[in-house]
């Protein structure tokens, strides 16, 4: 009895830390002015998406903090697991977590899941 116990509360902690984790992640956003010094980190950024391309049914771009060619992050949202209406982002200031990358020589953020975009029920 002691040992299940043990295990239902191990798996309860569990289950709190996860939650602290994905709320941590939004904790501390950086604007995506300068957000090329970020390459290569993990990190929330909030800014208003100004633009936005589909390009096909699982791929939309989103362009932060200006319009493109001139915008400071391209947020790259890719798969069939996150379904969002982009229009209903643009103009508004919209938080995402994941790596910072480059491509083609300018920084990108893509997104594969749900839990990467916060509040995400507002843009669907």
């Amino acid at each position: 009895m002691k040992c299940l116990t043990s295990i239902i509360v191990l798996l309860l902690t569990a289950g709190i830390t996860k939650a602290q984790t994905i709320d941590e992640r939004f904790s501390k956003p950086k604007s995506s002015k300068n957000i090329s010094a970020q390459v290569g980190k993990k990190l929330a950024v909030c800014d208003t998406v100004y633009d936005f391309r589909v390009v096909n049914p699982t791929t939309t771009l989103l362009n932060l903090g200006g319009r493109y060619p001139q915008q400071n992050l391209t947020i790259a949202i890719k798969g069939d697991s996150v379904k969002i209406n982009p229009t209903l982002m643009k103009g508004k200031p919209v938080c995402f977590y994941g790596e910072v990358t480059l491509f083609k020589d300018r920084p990108e953020m893509v997104v594969t899941a749900p839990e990467q975009i916060m509040d995400i029920k507002k843009y669907q």
